[in-house]
Formats: structure tokens, C-alpha cells, sequence
């Protein structure tokens, strides 16, 4: 090869490097303006639940203390029983996840009272979401339940990206128990394996790192997980279970996928263990 040729090869692949950098350091730009819409696909249908059947509940207006208002529903307590706080998913909103109406339901109709919210920026609620701002919805909600049900228990439930604001507030809060349904070590991890082609710790701003909170807690633990979860890989949820304290179970469940728990013995087990923490001393 003649050094011509030479000069104009190096010359054609530091182009091609060139572009390749650039393309990947727009791939990295559309990541970090869009991680948001990524991590908290919300809708906004502001939902009755007599809309979805639920003759038990109210729709409710939660205010957090930065200024938002919340969507809820709230099914009270008969007197004396316990209250759940129900923490959703990422998807959706309590209007457009069947699975939401349906436990809600399940619940109250097994003598719990329930506060099912929609976090900010879904559904009826204002504001957009963050990692800190879910959070402060979720003390709200909580906050919410002590005024209005007095002396009442509280169990925090969680699903999904709802264990990780489930397992932030119960390191905050007093509660008789915490039910995580499908959940992660870390929003960071989950990422990191899902973009292993992307710098995510440089990345996120919201990483949700439940691995690193929940020795903070300090309330009785269920935690439920689908060996071929392939949304939240079970090994996730077995890594945050390593890291509770005591007491604590974990149930294992086969040939399903993600949040896909409510089912038959799965779901006799959580309405046992919830009323179980509600009747405890």
C-alpha cells in the first residue's frame, strides 16, 4: 500500500469513528432528555372507582406538603382493622391497570381499609415525577391514613417500581408490615443490565437504590417474585430479600412474569400475612 493510500484509509476510518462517536453521543443525549418518560410512563385518566366497581371506595384529593394534589382512592377501615397503602406500578394510572382495581378490591372485601394513590404527573394527580417526589406522595398518602383512620395499623404494599417507593417510605415510617410484589435491588441495576451499552450510573438521575435503604426498615417483610420475571429479573428481588432483616418471607413463584402474583395461593398468602401484621401487639 502506498503511504497515499495509508493517509486516505486512516483518513476514511477516523471519519467512521468520528460518526460512530457522534451517533452515540446523540444515543446518550435522547437517554437523559428522555429517562423520565422511560422510568414513569404515566397516563393522565383521572378514574372514579365506581367506575372500575369499586362500590367500597371513594375518590379522594391528597395534598403532598410541596403543593401538589394527588388522585386517590379510599375504602375505610371497619373499626378496629388495619389500613393498606398501595403503591402502583409504572405503567398506567389506578383508572387503567385492571390489576389495580381487582386487589384493591380484593383487600378491602378481606376487612382492610385501602389507600390506593396515583404518585404525581399520573392520572388525576399534578406535578411531574421524580424519585424524591414520589416519595413525599407516599408519606402523604401515609399521613393521609393517620388522620383519617386514627390508631388504625398500616401495611405499606408495593408493586413494581412501587417497591422502591414502598421500601423509601417504610425506612421513614412505623408500619406492621411491607408486601414488595416484583421488585429490584436498584433502578440502576435493572438498567445497567437492560443498557449494558450505556454509561446509566452517569446517566440517571433517579436510581432508586432499595438495596441500599432497606436495612432501614424495620417492619415484618413479604416479598413475592416470578422465577421468568424478565421486566425485574427474579435474582433482583432475591439480592433486596439478602438484605432485610428479620422477620421476613420471600415466595417464590413459577411460570409467571412480572407483577403476575395475585393468583390463587399467592394471593391467600398476602391477605394472611397482612392480617396476620394487623392482629399483632
Amino acid at each position: 500500500m502506498t503511504s497515499r493510500s495509508k493517509r486516505i484509509t486512516a483518513i476514511v476510518a477516523a471519519s467512521v469513528l468520528g460518526l460512530a462517536l457522534l451517533a452515540y453521543a446523540g444515543v446518550l443525549t435522547w437517554f437523559y432528555l428522555h429517562q423520565d418518560d422511560l422510568l414513569y410512563p404515566a397516563t393522565r385518566d383521572d378514574t372514579a372507582p365506581a367506575a372500575r366497581g369499586l362500590t367500597a371506595f371513594t375518590g379522594v384529593r391528597i395534598k403532598t406538603p410541596d403543593g401538589e394534589t394527588l388522585a386517590a382512592w379510599w375504602a375505610p377501615p371497619p373499626a378496629g382493622a388495619g389500613v393498606v397503602l398501595y403503591l402502583h406500578g409504572q405503567l398506567g394510572s389506578l383508572g387503567s391497570q385492571e390489576y389495580i382495581a381487582t386487589r384493591a378490591r380484593d383487600m378491602a372485601a378481606a376487612g382492610f381499609g385501602v389507600l390506593a394513590i396515583d404518585y404525581r404527573g399520573f392520572g388525576g394527580s399534578t406535578g411531574r415525577p421524580s424519585e424524591a417526589g414520589l416519595i413525599t406522595d407516599a408519606r402523604a398518602g401515609y399521613d393521609f391514613i393517620k388522620a383519617s383512620a386514627p390508631g388504625a395499623p398500616i401495611a405499606i404494599f408495593g408493586t413494581s417500581l412501587g417497591t422502591g417507593v414502598a421500601v423509601a417510605l417504610a425506612a421513614q415510617v412505623k408500619e406492621a408490615g411491607v408486601v414488595l410484589d416484583s421488585p429490584f435491588s436498584s433502578a440502576l441495576h435493572v438498567a445497567q443490565q437492560r443498557y449494558p451499552w450505556l454509561p446509566a450510573s452517569f446517566l440517571m438521575r433517579d436510581t432508586w437504590d432499595s438495596i441500599g435503604r432497606i436495612a432501614a426498615m424495620d417492619a415484618p417483610l413479604l416479598l413475592i417474585h416470578c422465577d421468568t420475571d424478565r421486566t425485574v429479573p427474579f435474582a433482583e428481588g432475591a439480592a433486596l430479600f439478602a438484605e432485610a432483616h428479620e422477620p421476613k418471607t420471600m415466595v417464590a413463584l413459577s411460570g409467571c412474569g412480572h407483577i403476575e402474583i395475585w393468583d390463587g395461593a399467592a394471593k391467600d398468602k398476602i391477605l394472611e400475612m397482612l392480617k396476620g401484621w394487623f392482629a399483632a401487639p
